[in-house]
């Protein structure tokens, strides 16, 4: 197992994405499957890990935005279906092919000169693709019956291509107000009837991610794609207040004090622009942790982070690789644990609490964690697999 190298550092509890995926599953229809979302680096979670023991708690499949991140799990040794949700140019089609991993297609241009790309091509095999119909989302995707038609017509026409899957995806499925997500699940059905009318059998469908699959369960299809709700986060909080399924977080955000500061003589300045004045006699505490990292400069003399299970102020701007706190007149020492995100001794500090305080949401706070922070998988408290920049060996 590697060494951690870094005083910085994210634990992912396997125990609570398992429980999370075990719930999603007792609570959704017998008959459909999981397809694990684990795109921009599993939200931040890491996505090698994170997609070897999802598939080990249930999941059957995976997806990913870029086929870059499908790369990274192949090479990775991860053998399980991989879907690019988003457009893929021409240009990677061959390498899709070469790794064996699903596309996503909306237009009939495309999908010829796929056929062309993996006709001239040395591997061998067919290339694996999902129909993507916009029905409110306003991304990607197909927007008539006509043209859904006349790409599913080419896909069946192809020998090289081969149409495993629909899809559609859901705005606002997180809100309280149903109109629109049922506009666009009568939408999606119409248009599989219009195909199924026109003589095709339909393949696997997918339309529900995690607020639909928690408001929604009755719309789950063959597969739902699983994404924030994995990773133990609710899309929102009226999701949350459904209190339908019980989900447990399983990111944790830490650190260690790489020096510790009694103020004792003049200027009591902290960080750029000089923004808070210590005051004689206050201890303040550096952390090796910025921006850089994910960690918001906009938390700048707002946030806290946990020392010894209590909150410690922020104190001036976070900058790129560090940032410094007040911790009053208490004497911590260098290489004390600290928490940003997570539970310590009675005190804890959540992500949704942080995303607030920003006016963003959960995603963005822990999606945007850098991959230069270390990423220990833990199982019953103990660390099984540690992820980090350095090459391997």
């Amino acid at each position: 197992m590697k060494q951690l190298f870094r005083e910085t550092w994210i634990e992912v509890n396997l125990d609570a994405i398992k429980k999370n995926i075990r719930a999603f599953r007792r609570y959704i229809p017998k008959q459909t499957k999981i397809m694990a979302v684990v795109k921009a680096n599993a939200y931040g979670h890491g996505s090698v890990g994170v997609a070897r023991h999802a598939l080990q708690y249930g999941a059957t499949s995976l997806a990913v935005a870029i086929i870059e991140e499908g790369i990274v799990l192949r090479q990775a040794g991860i053998t399980a279906p991989i879907l690019v949700l988003g457009f893929t140019p021409l240009s990677r089609v061959k390498e899709a092919l070469a790794w064996n991993i699903e596309l996503s297609a909306f237009q009939v241009d495309w999908i010829k000169e796929a056929q062309k790309i993996v006709r001239a091509s040395d591997f061998s095999g067919r290339l694996n693709i999902h129909v993507n119909m916009d029905t409110g989302m306003g991304r990607l995707g197909v927007r008539t019956k006509k043209n859904l038609l006349s790409v599913v017509k080419a896909l069946e026409a192809s020998p090289d291509l081969h149409w495993n899957g629909i899809f559609t995806h859901f705005s606002t499925a997180d809100e309280a107000d149903h109109t629109l997500t049922k506009l666009q699940h009568e939408l999606f059905v119409n248009g599989l009837r219009y195909l199924e009318q026109h003589g095709f059998k339909l393949p696997t469908v997918h339309m529900c991610n995690t607020a639909a699959a928690i408001a929604y369960p009755d719309y789950s299809a063959d597969m739902i794609r699983l994404g924030i709700g994995m990773y133990g986060l609710y899309p929102s909080a009226y999701i949350r207040s459904l209190n339908r399924i019980r989900l447990v977080p399983a990111l944790s955000l830490k650190s260690r004090f790489s020096y510790v500061k009694t103020m004792l003589s003049e200027p009591y300045t902290i960080s750029y622009g000089a923004t808070y004045i210590a005051k004689k006699g206050e201890v303040i505490g550096t952390i090796p942790i910025g921006y850089a990292d994910g960690y918001s400069r906009a938390l700048s003399n707002r946030g806290f982070v946990l020392y010894k299970g209590k909150r410690m102020p922020i104190a001036g701007r976070v900058t790129m690789d560090q940032l410094m706190v007040s911790l009053g007149e208490r004497k911590a020492k260098q290489g004390e644990e600290i928490v940003l995100y997570g539970k310590q001794e009675g005190g804890e500090i959540t992500v949704d609490e942080i995303a607030e305080m920003l006016g963003t949401i959960n995603y963005e706070v822990v999606a945007t964690l850098s991959n230069r922070i270390p990423r220990l998988f833990l199982v019953k408290g103990e660390v099984v697999e540690i992820t980090h920049l350095l090459p391997k060996g």
